[in-house]
């Protein structure tokens, strides 16, 4: 879930759900709900609370609620689901890694002096007919404005220019009015910030997605990631002191993450993962503990769960280069019998002596094959597997929503725009759950 403030100043709560069906990946909208008072973490749990009543969803089939990181919407999470034992909320890993390049970007002071003058540049351009016309003479791609709370958008700026940089030069040269252009040693360093953000955006991207399994990524992405930063080559002043940034803000925001239960239990249950990326020895054997202990509870039940799609990995840059090496080191240790796997549930024990997946294979229909042989464990793995990384798709409802409630649908009310986002956001599949 997420909040959003319209161009009348109107608030609104966007919720979205998504779960398992049939080995895919489902998702809809619960609501695009009004607030009409202010946002204190009460308030925000009531609302939610009421949402879910409306939907018959009782609180206890939610397996988890991702959202940012506002203190208001965490409190609010805590306060609904009340259990400290069993916390089920989890910040938005986009979000996460937001922060961590705005802040590596910040600690470079010259950095951020030279993303400015790019800016002004581009903004000169989206200003100046003259110059949009002259450059759309020459190329079919437009520049790309920075927007402020998307890190992301800065790398796309750079990209962008540095892709039409001699257009731009030849241009600006011609115009009185425009801004200085950048000198040649600033466009060095921009090809090379841009390679050492790569890694970055490629992560971002990647785990936005709602159509196939993201939860189960987030530790492995994040080693992988921190890799690729480190790999980065880099001989200019300002894109090395930014490399160095990047390595302290993932240290600072991302260190931890294998201790965060819920995302460490889905990669330990994404049988392309399993144990791979796990650096931290004790936070692991604490969460095959856990693993075990959810197995048990499920034992003694039965039924299982047809046909899918995953997909994700970027085919112009990936961060998955290393994966098959990493496969190949731990498979010649696999097999070999260790002391914490003693006390583990015997179909766990089982499951991490078995090889890896590959990366292409959809997990859920890995599970739908391995359901036989683990019935219990199946029943854990979906759960946790279904939970999106992001609350990119409630984010997603918002701009939908602004096209919406422009100035000329002022008085539309907030029950048709709930009304409409929820048409738009259903396809013939859902219907048919």
């Amino acid at each position: 879930m997420d909040i959003w403030t319209d161009i009348h100043t109107q608030s609104y709560l966007g919720v979205t759900v998504h779960f398992e069906k049939n080995n895919k990946l489902a998702s809809g909208l619960l609501g695009v709900i009004d607030l009409q008072e202010r946002h204190t973490s009460q308030y925000i749990a009531d609302t939610l609370n009421e949402v879910c009543k409306q939907w018959d969803i009782s609180l206890e089939t939610i397996t988890a609620i991702v959202t940012d990181g506002a203190a208001n919407i965490t409190k609010a999470v805590d306060l609904l689901f009340g259990n400290p034992n069993k916390p089920r909320h989890i910040p938005c890993f986009a979000h996460t890694l937001n922060l961590v390049a705005e802040n590596a970007i910040a600690r470079v002071t010259d950095l951020s002096l030279l993303i400015k003058n790019v800016k002004s540049i581009v903004t000169w351009f989206k200003h100046s007919v003259v110059a949009s016309d002259e450059l759309r003479k020459v190329s079919n791609s437009k520049l790309i404005q920075e927007v402020p709370t998307r890190w992301n958008s800065t790398f796309y700026m750079l990209e962008r220019f540095i892709a039409l940089r001699r257009f731009i030069n030849d241009i600006v040269n011609r115009n009185i009015s425009a801004p200085p252009m950048v000198c040649a040693k600033d466009i060095e360093e921009i090809i090379e910030i841009i390679t050492v953000l790569r890694p970055l955006e490629a992560a971002t991207t990647e785990l936005c997605g709602e159509q196939y399994v993201s939860s189960s990524m987030v530790i492995p992405i994040v080693h992988l990631l921190e890799t690729k930063i480190d790999e980065a080559t880099t001989t200019q002043i300002l894109s090395n002191q930014l490399k160095n940034a990047l390595k302290l803000e993932c240290s600072k925001r991302l260190g931890q993450i294998e201790n965060v239960t819920f995302l460490a239990i889905a990669t330990i249950l994404d049988s392309r993962f399993k144990r791979l990326y796990f650096k931290n020895s004790v936070s692991l054997s604490k969460m095959l503990t856990k693993i075990s202990e959810e197995i048990k509870s499920y034992e003694g039940t039965s039924e299982s769960s047809s046909d899918s799609s995953d997909s994700s990995q970027n085919t112009e840059y990936s961060l998955w280069n290393n994966h098959e090496k990493i496969v190949q080191q731990s498979s010649r240790s696999r097999g070999r019998a260790t002391r914490e796997e003693i006390g583990y549930s015997s179909e766990l024990n089982l499951y991490l002596k078995s090889a890896v997946g590959r990366l292409t294979d959809n997990p859920l229909l890995l599970w739908k094959d391995m359901s036989t042989v683990y019935p219990n464990i199946v029943k854990v793995a979906l759960k946790y597997l279904s939970t999106v990384a992001t609350s990119v798709p409630s984010e997603r409802l918002f701009s939908k929503a602004g096209l919406i409630m422009n100035q000329q649908r002022n008085r539309l009310t907030s029950k048709k725009l709930n009304m409409l986002l929820f048409l738009q956001s259903v396809d013939e599949s859902f219907w048919e759950l």
